[in-house]
């Protein structure tokens, strides 16, 4: 009989771990969570109802949640006038949002929340360090459809803007546009 290596011991042990650890629920309604803005107003997930969002929580200063921002940014180009919107919202402490959408062009809001917020937003075990971003699809019923953390390698990898693409232009192939007025102004140059 062959001896297991520990290699092998691990893989398993984290494949029972993974089965045993709850899932989230999807499709599941959103949490109307409020996101502040820095200039103190703010939104609410229900301020996007009728539209499909891509909500995305982020650390500023990561790099997967840059690239993030930058894919997103030429999809919402194009589909903004089909109903998409984007919502960002910072987890790190005490973030520079300001510099932070002035860098990356960002025409959405971005405003802040905090980690035990957006873990429980996404209904993950608070004992579970997850890697940002955490991407969030909502369809125009206000359902969360579909959700990623930077450890879905499957979604984060060299295909990730056509991933993005295909998930909400799916929820926009839904109908159901509401003449609602966009749920922000783009900012003014």
């Amino acid at each position: 009989m062959r001896t297991p290596t520990l290699a092998t011991l691990a893989l398993l042990a984290g494949s029972l771990l993974t089965a045993v650890m709850p899932a989230a629920e999807i499709p599941r309604a959103a949490p109307d969570l409020p996101i502040p803005l820095p200039n103190g107003k703010q939104v609410k997930i229900s301020d996007y109802r009728g539209k499909v969002l891509c909500f995305v929580f982020i650390l500023t200063t990561c790099p997967h949640c840059q690239k993030t921002t930058q894919l997103l940014e030429g999809i919402y180009q194009d589909l903004a006038p089909k109903g998409f919107e984007v919502l960002e919202a910072a987890l790190n402490e005490n973030p520079d949002v300001p510099s932070f959408v002035s860098n990356f062009k960002v025409p959405w809001p971005v405003g802040t929340a905090g980690v035990l917020s957006a873990i429980d937003f996404i209904q993950l075990p608070k004992d579970k360090r997850p890697l940002v971003p955490f991407v969030v699809f909502i369809d125009r019923k206000g359902m969360i459809r579909a959700q990623y953390t930077g450890v879905d390698e499957a979604f984060f990898d060299a295909q990730q803007e056509q991933h993005i693409r295909d998930e909400v232009e799916k929820l926009l192939s839904e109908g159901g546009a509401t003449k609602a007025k966009p749920a922000h102004k783009p900012p003014s140059s």
